[in-house]
């Protein structure tokens, strides 16, 4: 599929309306349904840049995010209405979200403010603790999986395709390895919810810094044994108090970590009251537009 083609195409009932973003597997459009009279969004795959064995791959992964995140609703997280079929092919359908991913906005906007990266975490954390009690460990926690709408007060997860049960065996090589926590490079070590907190961690790490925790070389090395760069070496006006928290939440060892996503949410919250003490910047209600 290509911007082009998406002028004029329809997915079964749904009217595609605009390309709002590409990967190297597959395409998200904007689309019309005129059943529900909304808005909504559409991934699909990038048939022409994908090998027959790819493209199961990518399926597959539809489906399995699908099963996974299909079942939740919840404010902070992007909500999955259906997978469809349309001439062989297999789509999701999604909520339509206004605004960007973080990463898309860091690149315009750069390091963050610490009240908008106090406000994107604590959000964040509060969709984890969500997925966290139905038993849900997400696996890529990362800037470009968070949807940001400054304006109206957005935040949601999305991307729920590396995903598992708790219960269900994990499968190590998973995720982005610049947030992966140790325990991905341990075969002695589980894989837990723990594993989401430590990718929050690295996430809020660099939405105050722009730069990742670790650097590209030896990077799973780095992550089993050295500590991320000093984030105030990085950005002096971080607070010791944060830096507490970003440590705190990237801790080596299970145990001396934040325990729970709620955990860690509510020492951001701590924090940013006492920063900001007059402000609304942890309100998760969301004020829609018209898109």
């Amino acid at each position: 599929m290509t911007a082009k083609a998406t002028q004029l195409n329809t997915i079964g009932r749904y009217q595609l309306q605009v390309l709002l973003g590409e990967g190297a597997s597959g395409v998200v459009c904007r689309a019309y349904d005129p059943v529900m009279d909304r808005v909504v969004a559409i991934k699909s795959a990038r048939v022409e840049a994908l090998t027959a064995e790819q493209l199961r791959e990518v399926i597959a992964d539809y489906h399995h995010e699908a099963s996974v995140a299909g079942k939740y609703a919840h404010e902070n997280i992007v909500t999955i209405y259906d997978v469809i079929t349309h001439n062989n092919l297999d789509h999701i359908v999604m909520e339509y979200v206004p605004g960007r991913s973080v990463q898309d906005y860091m690149k315009a906007t750069g390091p963050l403010d610490l009240d908008e990266a106090l406000s994107i975490a604590y959000k964040c954390c509060v969709a984890l603790a969500y997925i966290h009690y139905h038993g849900v460990i997400h696996r890529d926690i990362k800037l470009g999986n968070i949807m940001y709408h400054p304006a109206q007060g957005i935040v949601k997860l999305m991307d729920f395709s590396v995903a598992h049960n708790i219960e269900d065996p994990p499968v190590r090589d998973t995720g982005t390895i610049a947030y992966m926590a140790p325990e991905h490079f341990d075969p002695a070590r589980k894989i837990s919810l723990l594993t989401d907190i430590f990718a929050m961690g690295a996430t809020l790490y660099r939405m105050l810094s722009g730069k990742y925790p670790f650097t590209s070389k030896n990077t799973s090395w780095q992550i089993l044994n050295e500590d991320p760069v000093p984030i105030t070496s990085l950005r002096a006006d971080v607070p010791p108090e944060l830096v507490a928290i970003i440590n705190k939440a990237m801790a080596k060892s299970d145990a001396d970590r934040y325990q729970s996503a709620s955990e860690f949410a509510a020492a951001i919250k701590l924090l940013t009251e006492k920063l900001y003490p007059d402000s609304n910047l942890l309100s998760t209600s969301i004020n829609y537009l018209t898109p």
